[in-house]
Protein backbone atom coordinates (compact mmCIF):
# COMPACT_ATOMS: atom_id res chain seq x y z
CA UNK A 1 0.00 0.00 0.00
CA UNK A 2 1.32 3.49 -0.94
CA UNK A 3 2.08 6.17 1.64
CA UNK A 4 -0.85 8.23 0.30
CA UNK A 5 -3.27 5.33 0.80
CA UNK A 6 -1.92 4.70 4.30
CA UNK A 7 -2.47 8.35 5.22
CA UNK A 8 -6.02 8.24 3.87
CA UNK A 9 -6.78 5.08 5.81
CA UNK A 10 -5.33 6.58 9.00
CA UNK A 11 -7.35 9.80 8.67
CA UNK A 12 -10.54 7.81 8.04
CA UNK A 13 -9.91 5.71 11.16
CA UNK A 14 -9.29 8.81 13.27
CA UNK A 15 -12.51 10.43 12.05
CA UNK A 16 -14.47 7.28 12.80
CA UNK A 17 -13.08 7.17 16.35
CA UNK A 18 -13.86 10.85 16.89
CA UNK A 19 -17.55 10.24 16.28
CA UNK A 20 -17.80 7.20 18.56
CA UNK A 21 -19.33 7.75 22.05
CA UNK A 22 -16.76 8.02 24.83
CA UNK A 23 -16.09 4.76 26.64
CA UNK A 24 -18.60 4.27 29.48
CA UNK A 25 -20.86 7.02 28.19
CA UNK A 26 -24.34 6.33 26.87
CA UNK A 27 -27.07 8.65 25.80
CA UNK A 28 -29.14 9.63 28.84
CA UNK A 29 -32.87 9.06 28.42
CA UNK A 30 -35.08 12.14 28.53
CA UNK A 31 -36.57 11.72 32.01
CA UNK A 32 -39.23 14.35 31.31
CA UNK A 33 -40.83 11.73 29.05
CA UNK A 34 -40.84 9.05 31.76
CA UNK A 35 -43.81 7.95 33.88
CA UNK A 36 -43.69 5.60 36.86
CA UNK A 37 -46.86 3.95 38.16
CA UNK A 38 -46.14 2.87 41.73
CA UNK A 39 -48.45 0.79 43.92
CA UNK A 40 -48.62 0.68 47.70
CA UNK A 41 -50.93 -1.32 49.93
CA UNK A 42 -52.12 1.60 52.05
CA UNK A 43 -52.18 5.39 51.61
CA UNK A 44 -49.78 6.03 54.49
CA UNK A 45 -46.40 5.79 52.77
CA UNK A 46 -47.35 7.80 49.66
CA UNK A 47 -48.74 10.51 51.94
CA UNK A 48 -45.49 10.59 53.91
CA UNK A 49 -43.38 10.73 50.76
CA UNK A 50 -45.36 13.70 49.51
CA UNK A 51 -45.04 15.41 52.90
CA UNK A 52 -41.28 14.85 53.03
CA UNK A 53 -40.75 16.56 49.68
CA UNK A 54 -37.99 14.14 48.63
CA UNK A 55 -39.55 13.70 45.20
CA UNK A 56 -40.16 17.40 44.58
CA UNK A 57 -38.59 18.52 41.31
CA UNK A 58 -38.38 15.05 39.76
CA UNK A 59 -38.37 15.38 35.98
CA UNK A 60 -40.64 12.39 35.43
CA UNK A 61 -44.26 11.84 36.37
CA UNK A 62 -45.14 9.63 39.34
CA UNK A 63 -48.58 8.11 39.69
CA UNK A 64 -49.42 6.44 43.01
CA UNK A 65 -51.91 3.57 42.99
CA UNK A 66 -53.57 2.06 46.08
CA UNK A 67 -53.74 -1.75 45.80
CA UNK A 68 -54.69 -3.55 49.00
CA UNK A 69 -52.91 -6.86 49.54
CA UNK A 70 -50.18 -8.72 47.64
CA UNK A 71 -52.62 -10.54 45.36
CA UNK A 72 -53.86 -7.28 43.84
CA UNK A 73 -50.28 -6.04 43.39
CA UNK A 74 -49.17 -9.26 41.74
CA UNK A 75 -52.15 -9.22 39.40
CA UNK A 76 -51.41 -5.62 38.38
CA UNK A 77 -47.75 -6.44 37.80
CA UNK A 78 -48.45 -9.46 35.61
CA UNK A 79 -51.00 -7.41 33.65
CA UNK A 80 -48.39 -4.70 33.05
CA UNK A 81 -50.56 -2.03 34.70
CA UNK A 82 -47.94 -0.82 37.21
CA UNK A 83 -44.17 -0.39 37.27
CA UNK A 84 -43.64 -1.14 40.97
CA UNK A 85 -45.81 -3.44 43.08
CA UNK A 86 -45.73 -3.38 46.89
CA UNK A 87 -45.20 -6.83 48.41
CA UNK A 88 -43.43 -8.59 51.26
CA UNK A 89 -40.08 -10.22 50.51
CA UNK A 90 -41.56 -13.68 51.03
CA UNK A 91 -43.90 -12.96 48.11
CA UNK A 92 -41.01 -13.73 45.78
CA UNK A 93 -40.57 -17.18 47.34
CA UNK A 94 -44.26 -18.04 47.21
CA UNK A 95 -44.76 -16.62 43.71
CA UNK A 96 -41.84 -18.61 42.33
CA UNK A 97 -42.94 -21.78 44.10
CA UNK A 98 -46.45 -21.49 42.65
CA UNK A 99 -45.36 -20.57 39.11
CA UNK A 100 -46.53 -23.06 36.48
CA UNK A 101 -43.17 -22.73 34.69
CA UNK A 102 -39.83 -22.85 36.52
CA UNK A 103 -38.24 -19.41 36.79
CA UNK A 104 -34.91 -18.78 35.11
CA UNK A 105 -32.95 -15.57 34.54
CA UNK A 106 -34.24 -15.66 30.96
CA UNK A 107 -37.97 -15.99 31.70
CA UNK A 108 -38.38 -14.52 35.20
CA UNK A 109 -41.56 -12.37 35.04
CA UNK A 110 -40.75 -10.02 37.91
CA UNK A 111 -37.94 -9.22 40.33
CA UNK A 112 -37.62 -7.42 43.64
CA UNK A 113 -35.81 -4.11 43.09
CA UNK A 114 -36.08 -2.50 46.55
CA UNK A 115 -36.49 -3.70 50.12
CA UNK A 116 -36.79 -1.78 53.39
CA UNK A 117 -37.52 -2.28 57.06
CA UNK A 118 -36.76 -0.93 60.54
CA UNK A 119 -34.45 -2.55 63.10
CA UNK A 120 -35.42 -6.03 64.28
CA UNK A 121 -37.27 -5.72 67.56
CA UNK A 122 -39.63 -7.80 69.67
CA UNK A 123 -41.25 -4.56 70.85
CA UNK A 124 -41.84 -3.38 67.28
CA UNK A 125 -41.93 -6.52 65.09
CA UNK A 126 -42.94 -6.53 61.44
CA UNK A 127 -44.61 -9.96 61.35
CA UNK A 128 -46.27 -11.90 64.14
CA UNK A 129 -48.26 -15.00 64.87
CA UNK A 130 -50.83 -13.90 67.44
CA UNK A 131 -53.32 -16.01 69.40
CA UNK A 132 -56.58 -15.17 71.14
CA UNK A 133 -56.20 -15.36 74.91
CA UNK A 134 -59.51 -17.21 75.16
CA UNK A 135 -58.10 -20.02 72.98
CA UNK A 136 -55.68 -21.02 75.77
CA UNK A 137 -52.80 -21.64 73.37
CA UNK A 138 -49.56 -21.84 75.33
CA UNK A 139 -47.19 -23.26 72.70
CA UNK A 140 -47.01 -23.30 68.92
CA UNK A 141 -47.98 -26.98 68.89
CA UNK A 142 -51.30 -26.03 70.53
CA UNK A 143 -52.53 -24.43 67.28
CA UNK A 144 -53.45 -27.91 66.04
CA UNK A 145 -57.11 -28.03 65.12
CA UNK A 146 -57.57 -24.26 65.57
CA UNK A 147 -58.93 -21.65 63.17
CA UNK A 148 -55.86 -19.93 61.69
CA UNK A 149 -56.39 -16.69 59.76
CA UNK A 150 -54.00 -15.41 57.08
CA UNK A 151 -54.04 -13.90 53.59
CA UNK A 152 -52.45 -15.29 50.45
CA UNK A 153 -49.04 -14.05 49.30
CA UNK A 154 -46.46 -11.90 51.04
CA UNK A 155 -44.99 -11.99 54.51
CA UNK A 156 -48.33 -12.70 56.20
CA UNK A 157 -48.60 -15.91 54.20
CA UNK A 158 -44.97 -16.82 54.88
CA UNK A 159 -45.40 -16.22 58.62
CA UNK A 160 -48.43 -18.52 58.50
CA UNK A 161 -46.53 -21.26 56.63
CA UNK A 162 -43.42 -20.93 58.79
CA UNK A 163 -45.58 -21.18 61.92
CA UNK A 164 -47.02 -24.47 60.65
CA UNK A 165 -43.53 -25.78 59.93
CA UNK A 166 -42.33 -24.74 63.39
CA UNK A 167 -45.32 -26.54 64.93
CA UNK A 168 -44.68 -29.65 62.81
CA UNK A 169 -48.16 -29.39 61.33
CA UNK A 170 -49.74 -29.28 57.87
CA UNK A 171 -52.78 -27.32 56.75
CA UNK A 172 -54.86 -30.49 57.08
CA UNK A 173 -54.20 -30.43 60.83
CA UNK A 174 -55.60 -26.93 61.38
CA UNK A 175 -58.63 -25.03 60.12
CA UNK A 176 -57.13 -22.47 57.70
CA UNK A 177 -59.12 -19.30 57.00
CA UNK A 178 -57.82 -17.46 53.94
CA UNK A 179 -58.88 -13.80 53.99
CA UNK A 180 -58.76 -11.34 51.08
CA UNK A 181 -55.97 -9.23 52.58
CA UNK A 182 -54.17 -8.42 55.83
CA UNK A 183 -56.76 -5.90 56.98
CA UNK A 184 -59.67 -8.34 56.78
CA UNK A 185 -57.58 -11.10 58.34
CA UNK A 186 -56.78 -8.82 61.27
CA UNK A 187 -60.44 -7.81 61.57
CA UNK A 188 -61.35 -11.48 61.77
CA UNK A 189 -58.86 -11.98 64.61
CA UNK A 190 -59.99 -8.86 66.47
CA UNK A 191 -63.60 -10.03 66.24
CA UNK A 192 -62.73 -13.50 67.54
CA UNK A 193 -63.59 -15.29 64.29
CA UNK A 194 -60.20 -17.04 64.30
CA UNK A 195 -58.01 -18.30 67.13
CA UNK A 196 -54.67 -17.60 65.43
CA UNK A 197 -53.51 -14.78 63.15
CA UNK A 198 -50.40 -14.37 60.98
CA UNK A 199 -49.53 -10.92 59.71
CA UNK A 200 -48.49 -7.40 60.61
CA UNK A 201 -48.94 -6.55 64.30
CA UNK A 202 -50.33 -3.03 63.78
CA UNK A 203 -53.85 -4.10 62.74
CA UNK A 204 -54.20 -6.40 65.79
CA UNK A 205 -52.45 -4.05 68.22
CA UNK A 206 -55.71 -3.19 70.00
CA UNK A 207 -56.37 -6.85 70.79
CA UNK A 208 -52.82 -7.38 72.03
CA UNK A 209 -52.73 -4.23 74.17
CA UNK A 210 -56.17 -5.00 75.66
CA UNK A 211 -55.14 -8.52 76.61
CA UNK A 212 -57.63 -10.17 74.24
CA UNK A 213 -54.67 -11.55 72.32
CA UNK A 214 -50.94 -12.06 72.62
CA UNK A 215 -47.94 -12.53 70.35
CA UNK A 216 -46.84 -16.16 70.08
CA UNK A 217 -44.06 -15.74 67.48
CA UNK A 218 -42.37 -12.89 65.63
CA UNK A 219 -40.25 -12.90 62.47
CA UNK A 220 -37.23 -13.34 64.74
CA UNK A 221 -38.62 -16.79 65.59
CA UNK A 222 -39.59 -17.82 62.06
CA UNK A 223 -36.47 -16.37 60.39
CA UNK A 224 -38.34 -14.34 57.78
CA UNK A 225 -36.55 -11.05 56.92
CA UNK A 226 -40.02 -9.48 56.76
CA UNK A 227 -39.13 -6.58 54.50
CA UNK A 228 -41.45 -4.47 52.49
CA UNK A 229 -40.38 -4.68 48.86
CA UNK A 230 -41.17 -3.20 45.49
CA UNK A 231 -41.14 -5.62 42.58
CA UNK A 232 -40.89 -4.66 38.92
CA UNK A 233 -41.67 -6.67 35.82
CA UNK A 234 -38.92 -7.76 33.46
CA UNK A 235 -40.54 -5.56 30.83
CA UNK A 236 -40.04 -2.48 33.01
CA UNK A 237 -36.44 -3.48 33.77
CA UNK A 238 -35.67 -3.79 30.05
CA UNK A 239 -36.90 -0.24 29.39
CA UNK A 240 -33.92 2.19 29.60
CA UNK A 241 -36.19 5.17 30.26
CA UNK A 242 -37.96 3.41 33.14
CA UNK A 243 -34.65 2.20 34.62
CA UNK A 244 -33.16 5.71 34.50
CA UNK A 245 -36.26 7.08 36.22
CA UNK A 246 -36.06 4.35 38.87
CA UNK A 247 -32.40 5.16 39.55
CA UNK A 248 -33.36 8.77 40.20
CA UNK A 249 -36.48 7.79 42.16
CA UNK A 250 -34.61 5.50 44.54
CA UNK A 251 -31.78 8.02 44.93
CA UNK A 252 -34.27 10.66 46.02
CA UNK A 253 -36.20 8.23 48.23
CA UNK A 254 -33.01 7.22 50.07
CA UNK A 255 -33.26 10.60 51.79
CA UNK A 256 -36.72 9.86 53.18
CA UNK A 257 -35.60 7.78 56.17
CA UNK A 258 -33.61 10.62 57.79
CA UNK A 259 -36.63 12.91 57.36
CA UNK A 260 -38.84 10.26 58.99
CA UNK A 261 -36.58 10.00 62.03
CA UNK A 262 -36.29 13.78 62.42
CA UNK A 263 -40.02 14.52 62.15
CA UNK A 264 -41.76 12.10 64.51
CA UNK A 265 -44.73 14.32 65.36
CA UNK A 266 -45.39 15.13 61.70
CA UNK A 267 -45.11 11.47 60.65
CA UNK A 268 -47.53 10.37 63.36
CA UNK A 269 -50.00 13.07 62.37
CA UNK A 270 -49.85 12.05 58.67
CA UNK A 271 -50.33 8.38 59.60
CA UNK A 272 -53.32 9.18 61.82
CA UNK A 273 -54.94 11.24 59.06
CA UNK A 274 -54.18 8.99 56.09
CA UNK A 275 -54.85 5.65 57.78
CA UNK A 276 -57.63 6.81 60.13
CA UNK A 277 -55.99 5.15 63.14
CA UNK A 278 -55.61 5.85 66.86
CA UNK A 279 -52.74 7.70 68.51
CA UNK A 280 -51.45 4.40 69.94
CA UNK A 281 -51.48 2.66 66.56
CA UNK A 282 -49.91 5.67 64.80
CA UNK A 283 -47.05 5.74 67.34
CA UNK A 284 -46.46 2.04 66.69
CA UNK A 285 -46.56 2.52 62.92
CA UNK A 286 -44.04 5.35 63.21
CA UNK A 287 -41.52 2.87 64.64
CA UNK A 288 -42.08 -0.01 62.20
CA UNK A 289 -42.12 2.32 59.18
CA UNK A 290 -38.71 3.80 59.97
CA UNK A 291 -35.48 2.19 58.82
CA UNK A 292 -33.59 2.16 55.53
CA UNK A 293 -33.32 0.41 52.22
CA UNK A 294 -31.89 -3.10 52.55
CA UNK A 295 -28.96 -4.16 50.40
CA UNK A 296 -29.57 -7.10 48.09
CA UNK A 297 -26.33 -9.01 48.61
CA UNK A 298 -25.19 -12.60 49.08
CA UNK A 299 -25.87 -12.57 52.83
CA UNK A 300 -29.47 -11.39 52.45
CA UNK A 301 -30.12 -13.87 49.65
CA UNK A 302 -28.69 -16.66 51.81
CA UNK A 303 -31.21 -15.77 54.52
CA UNK A 304 -34.04 -15.71 51.99
CA UNK A 305 -32.85 -19.09 50.66
CA UNK A 306 -32.92 -20.56 54.18
CA UNK A 307 -36.55 -19.47 54.52
CA UNK A 308 -37.42 -20.96 51.13
CA UNK A 309 -35.69 -24.23 52.04
CA UNK A 310 -37.46 -24.43 55.42
CA UNK A 311 -40.83 -23.92 53.73
CA UNK A 312 -40.03 -26.55 51.09
CA UNK A 313 -38.63 -29.11 53.53
CA UNK A 314 -41.68 -28.58 55.76
CA UNK A 315 -43.95 -29.16 52.73
CA UNK A 316 -45.39 -25.66 53.04
CA UNK A 317 -44.51 -24.87 49.38
CA UNK A 318 -44.64 -27.30 46.47
CA UNK A 319 -41.37 -26.57 44.69
CA UNK A 320 -37.79 -25.85 45.69
CA UNK A 321 -36.84 -22.36 44.51
CA UNK A 322 -33.66 -20.41 43.81
CA UNK A 323 -34.34 -17.04 45.42
CA UNK A 324 -31.49 -15.30 43.58
CA UNK A 325 -33.55 -15.28 40.40
CA UNK A 326 -36.17 -13.05 42.01
CA UNK A 327 -33.82 -10.22 43.10
CA UNK A 328 -32.24 -7.41 41.08
CA UNK A 329 -29.47 -5.52 42.98
CA UNK A 330 -28.83 -2.83 40.36
CA UNK A 331 -30.40 -0.08 42.49
CA UNK A 332 -28.42 -0.83 45.71
CA UNK A 333 -26.08 2.13 45.24
CA UNK A 334 -28.80 4.66 44.46
CA UNK A 335 -30.76 3.48 47.52
CA UNK A 336 -27.74 3.74 49.86
CA UNK A 337 -28.89 0.29 50.94
CA UNK A 338 -27.41 -1.42 54.00
CA UNK A 339 -27.08 -4.94 55.44
CA UNK A 340 -27.37 -6.40 57.96
CA UNK A 341 -30.51 -4.81 59.39
CA UNK A 342 -29.82 -3.51 62.93
CA UNK A 343 -31.25 -5.26 65.98
CA UNK A 344 -32.53 -3.43 69.06
CA UNK A 345 -34.19 -4.34 72.36
CA UNK A 346 -31.30 -6.73 73.00
CA UNK A 347 -32.74 -9.31 70.59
Amino acid sequence: MSIKKLLRAGIAALLAIAFLPAIGQTAQPELKNARLVIAYQDPGFPALIRKSGVLDGAAYKIEWVLLTGPTANLSALHAGNIDLGHLGDASMIIEQANAPTAWTLQNVPLRAVAGWRSAHSRTFPHSVTAVRTSANISSVQDIKGRKFGYNHGGNNHAQYLATLVRAGLTEKQIEPVNFTDGATSAAGFNAGRVDVYAGAPGPVLSSIRSGAGRVLLTELDTGIPSMGIWAATSKTLKNPLKVAALQDYFGRLSGYWAWHNANKATVIDVLKTSLKITDERAAFEYEVRSGSFVKFDAELLAQEQRVADILFDGQAIRKKVDVRIGYDPQFNSAQKAIWPVPVKDGN
